[in-house]
């Protein structure tokens, strides 16, 4: 009998490792295709790499509030202002497959809401966040980051930080900005968006890829994903 389960425990830790392999060639997989693609998250210029100016930033940003349709610059607005409005605009934005309430689970016979946040990452060649989408090359979906807690009020004051160059409280001049790369335009609306990948950072970032969400966070209703994936913050 103990010879027995000596082989069951014997054949379960064979099954683990099996499985732990299978998922770090998945994350290096998903990675590896994020850095190909040049893929960024929030206050990137390219794939894992945060702005380090003020120039770049500011033009980060414009970026992204003309994907999300909103206006790149205000009039007396600060670095600090337009990032945060750049993040709340992200939050507030519909069919771009973004959620807000990751991490919400049944906790003694009550439904507790979670703040996690998961958005498509950013591709600067098109302009935009995966749109248009590649189904063919990539069925699973857009690759998607998530940031643990991010949707909690107060996330951005405590986590943004201004570049070396800059306070992030001075009035940006409009008029000495250039037009943007063109945006590469999707023939029809763009679908709400399916996730495939989330990529992480340990403590703060929530992560998968191809595994049924049900397994892994039930109710949370944010699609498929499972396999962490280690990564710089973009903040």
């Amino acid at each position: 009998m103990k010879k027995d389960k000596s082989k069951n425990r014997t054949a379960a830790y064979r099954e683990r490792l099996t499985e732990k392999r299978a998922v770090a060639a998945e994350e290096a997989d998903a990675l590896a295709t994020c850095k190909r693609l040049n893929l960024c998250g929030y206050s990137e210029v390219a794939f894992e790499t945060p702005a380090r100016t003020w120039l770049e930033e500011v033009q980060t940003h414009r970026s992204w509030l003309r994907a999300l349709q909103q206006p790149e610059i205000l009039p007396g607005e600060s670095l600090k202002e337009l990032a945060r409005r750049t993040w709340q605009s992200l939050l507030d934005s519909k069919g771009y497959g973004v959620g807000t309430d990751g991490g919400s689970k049944w906790v003694d016979g009550q439904w507790v809401r979670g703040f996690d946040v998961f958005y498509p990452l950013f591709s600067p060649s098109q302009q935009h966040f995966q749109i248009p989408f590649d189904s063919k090359r990539f069925p699973d979906g857009p690759f998607i980051e998530g940031i643990r807690d991010a949707a909690k009020p107060g996330w951005f004051d405590a986590t943004w930080k201004a570049p070396k160059d800059c306070t992030g409280d001075e009035p940006i001049d409009i008029a000495i900005w250039p037009a943007l790369p063109p945006m590469q335009q999707a023939k029809k609306p763009a679908p709400e968006l399916k996730p495939r990948t989330v990529v992480e950072q340990p403590q703060d970032f929530v992560s998968g890829y191809e595994t049924p969400l049900d397994k892994q966070n039930p109710q949370s209703g944010f699609g498929t994903f499972g396999v962490s994936v280690s990564r710089t913050s973009p903040l």
